[in-house]
């Protein structure tokens, strides 16, 4: 008989219907082993912090963010690279241009800007030195993602504990989706069977010219 799943390890990461490209992980879309894979990439970087450092880890925290905004943004866009080599390409633009492309959930997108907001309590103020100076309202937003994602993962937490959950989580998410839109952009752009598919679909939906008419 198969266990079902304890409610601390399951995960959240679906959106509504007809919204984006992708609303929830697709089978055969993710490589082997990804998830241990990226949550230790996530858990090493927190791990060289000073521990007592909330404004060290608010910062890394946003910026494990911003190159997860980027790989989901570049997989879809071949000229992103150099886009997000400019200076003046905040993160807070870079979330936004990965939440109009309506690749993932846009929900995900709104935790990645969450982790922004808090990192920028932090560097807009010298006197918030920890988590709990953050402004109320973008603490509570951290929350609610969180248990919007792991409903179980907010009992006893910190708001620091909060913080780096919400930052593995939403890496985990978009990474994830990272990997559909890399395998997606793949089948459209290499695969003959696309257009093959494509070509019917046009046939058949839409009106055609006349046989041997010019346009």
């Amino acid at each position: 008989m198969t266990e079902s799943p304890s409610p601390e390890s399951i995960l959240n990461f679906e959106g509504p219907e007809g919204e984006t490209i992708f609303r929830r992980f697709v089978d055969g879309c993710l490589p082997l082993e990804w998830e241990p894979v990226v949550q230790a990439e996530v858990d090493e970087v927190f791990a060289h912090l000073d521990s007592k450092d909330d404004r060290a880890v608010a910062v890394v925290g946003a910026l494990v963010i911003e190159d997860s905004v980027n790989q989901l943004a570049a997989a879809h866009v071949p000229g992103y690279k150099s886009l997000a080599e400019n200076r003046d390409f905040s993160l807070s633009m870079r979330i936004e241009l990965a939440r109009a492309l309506r690749l993932c959930p846009s929900r995900l997108l709104g935790a990645a800007d969450t982790v922004r907001t808090i990192r920028n309590d932090f560097a807009h103020k010298l006197a918030v030195k920890t988590f709990d100076g953050c402004k109320r309202e973008h603490l509570e937003s951290a929350w609610d993602h969180v248990r919007q994602i792991q409903p179980a993962m907010v009992v006893g937490k910190t708001n620091r504990e909060i913080f780096t959950s919400l930052v593995s989580m939403v890496r985990l998410a978009l990474r994830g989706y990272s990997f559909h839109v890399e395998r997606l952009n793949q089948y459209v752009r290499e695969e003959k069977a696309f257009r093959d598919a494509f070509h019917g679909h046009c046939m058949a939906k839409y009106p055609q010219r006349p046989e041997g008419r010019v346009p």
